[in-house]
């Protein structure tokens, strides 16, 4: 199964679609495996081997059964691994920093939900994208893979903290509308609980139409108390870690293909009511940080070329506006397997540390990261 029909069938997954009309099950997924080299100002280049640099290494499930009557039942299961160890990747319980799980065996950490669909909507239940990273995923050229993702900067705050709302959440429930109201609409409400009613809640809101060549998505998303716990890399202080502090997302994006020629873009902004670390410093009321990309997908026969452009705009007391420039290319041996190439680079001003995502090897403050990744992928 290649990238594109992924992609299609997650989209249609978000709109509550389903090409299905009878008892199916579905086996999907696919291993990627590369050699990157990580650069970044005042420190050795470093060398690792990794997956994902085109396609997430992951295995998954969709079952549907026709119940009658114009109901259908409906799930997903989708877990990620590291093609180069065999660990399977972290997940969240509560949708706070608090709720991080390690490495270590399956965990169904993207995707498991399960649901009801009725003439009336679908109704759906368990862990799912946010609505806010919809429209990041789907107009990045690089589709949240690799080096040159958009995630370099989308699931961040500031360059050390991330937050598991800006992604997914555990315990959603959900309605989605059903798709033959409007012919390519789609629309759904996200209501996500923190595990025992101790962690993080997120609201969300999605909606979008696919048209022919053209895709466009936009989402709202609030997470009241991202930061119980407060376990995160730079120790956040009372007015941050509260339970009453809450981070606001929203989110659009659009994307036309010129027959193979595919450009798209999209503009992502949180704002958080309260932020502030310690030892010392300052409390920021409404911290806002804003992104937008702008890039291109081009297809030519069994080549693919992809170039991305993406600034962050910090408003902040930090002021970093870092930069990052993205190349891709790959070789489509078939609809399944291709060998790839990406590229990227990270302008950092300020005190910014901005690099690869989750290399761990980031340049002194305002200086460079870049990284090279070369690589196979084959999906089924």
């Amino acid at each position: 199964m290649n990238r594109s029909i992924v992609a299609l069938a997650a989209l249609a997954a978000c709109a509550g679609a389903s090409a299905q009309s009878r008892d199916s099950l579905t086996i999907y997924g696919g291993v990627d495996g590369n050699v990157t080299r990580v650069s970044a100002t005042g420190k050795d280049a470093l060398w690792q081997m990794r997956d994902g640099g085109m396609y997430v290494t992951k295995l998954g499930f969709i079952g549907s059964e026709d119940l009658g009557g114009g109901f259908r039942a409906g799930f997903v299961m989708e877990s990620q691994s590291s093609s180069d160890t065999g660990n399977a990747a972290t997940t969240n319980t509560t949708n706070s920093t608090s709720g991080n799980t390690t490495l270590g065996g399956l965990t169904w950490n993207r995707k498991v939900t399960v649901s009801l669909h009725t003439p009336l909507g679908e109704a759906r239940l368990g862990r799912d994208y946010t609505s806010t990273f919809v429209p990041a995923t789907y107009f990045d050229p690089f589709f949240s893979a690799g080096v040159a993702s958009a995630t370099n900067f989308q699931v961040f705050h500031t360059s050390t903290i991330s937050l598991p709302t800006l992604v997914r959440a555990s315990n959603v429930a959900a309605y989605h509308i059903p798709p033959t109201w409007v012919p390519g609409l789609y629309a759904y409400a996200q209501v996500a609980l923190g595990e025992g009613g101790t962690g993080s809640r997120y609201d969300g809101l999605g909606a979008g139409y696919r048209g022919g060549p053209l895709l466009v998505s936009g989402a709202v998303g609030k997470t009241k108390g991202p930061f119980l716990g407060n376990t995160v890399p730079a120790q956040v202080n009372a007015a941050t870690a509260s339970g009453d502090n809450k981070l606001h997302v929203w989110s659009a994006g659009a994307s036309y293909d010129f027959s193979g020629f595919k450009v798209m873009g999209f503009y992502h902004s949180q704002k958080l009511d309260s932020f502030g670390l310690l030892p010392a410093g300052p409390t920021e009321t409404d911290r806002v940080v804003n992104d937008w990309l702008l890039g291109f997908s081009w297809a030519i026969g069994v080549n693919t070329i992809k170039a991305a452009y993406m600034v962050r705009d910090d408003k902040g007391l930090s002021d970093n506006d870092p930069k990052q420039i993205g190349l891709g290319y790959s070789y489509n041996f078939s609809k399944r397997t291709a060998v790839y190439a990406n590229y990227v680079n990270i302008k950092n001003s300020s005190v910014g540390t901005y690099n690869f995502l989750t290399s761990g090897h980031t340049p002194t403050a305002g200086g460079t990261g870049s990284a090279v990744q070369a690589g196979i992928s084959h999906n089924f």
